[in-house]
């Protein structure tokens, strides 16, 4: 009983570790908690190994205790991109990827684009995107970095397929743009209560 709790306890850990802010529901939907009550319970009991804040519901971090735990030397801090991280995260969850890197870095011919992560399910690769607030003209500049990669066709000759791109918008509004500017590129767009 002891061994499995510890078990568990290391695994929220890891996860937050990996993940950076996780909210009570994602960590209950990734570790198959159960009831709400049963999460609330596990992470009240880890107490001094996490932080945490409210942003609509609790959001939950490693503590200096906790990186210690686990040998984590990654400091989080609350910032304007925690609801970002939340996002994409709630992109992890519900597509279950096989490979996931945040935050991925391709670089050709001089250019360089960061996706904000890429997974791999089975054999098929998807860039993601999270669209909070940016201009939409930051948008098409960053799909048109997308095309630009395609057409060089470097990605397909080391990977086979070109990835999809997955954006995850906030309103439809926002999302009928995005599908607009996206032309011929191979993407997916869905705004966050589609993921859930």
């Amino acid at each position: 009983m002891v061994q499995a709790k510890l078990t568990r306890w290391t695994e929220i850990l890891s996860s937050l570790d990996s993940h950076g802010f996780l909210t009570t529901s994602q960590i209950q939907r990734l570790h198959k908690l159960g009831g709400r009550r049963n999460t609330n319970r596990i992470l009240t009991d880890m107490g001094e190994l996490l932080s945490s804040f409210r942003e609509g519901e609790a959001v939950y971090y490693l503590s200096a205790r906790g990186r210690r735990e686990i040998g984590s030397q990654k400091i989080r801090r609350r910032t304007q991109l925690v609801q970002h991280t939340i996002m994409r995260n709630e992109v992890f969850i519900a597509r279950e990827p096989d490979m996931w890197k945040p935050e991925y870095s391709v670089k050709w011919e001089g250019n360089e684009l960061i996706a904000d992560a890429i997974y791999r399910k089975g054999m098929e690769y998807t860039f993601v995107e999270i669209d909070l607030t940016q201009s939409m003209k930051t948008n098409g500049e960053k799909l048109a970095s997308y095309r630009s990669l395609r057409d060089t066709g470097k990605w397909q000759a080391k990977y086979g397929d070109f990835p999809n791109v997955l954006y995850v918008t906030i309103s439809e509004y926002r999302k009928a743009k995005l599908i607009a500017a996206s032309g011929d590129l191979k993407t997916e767009v869905i705004t966050f209560s589609d993921l859930r």
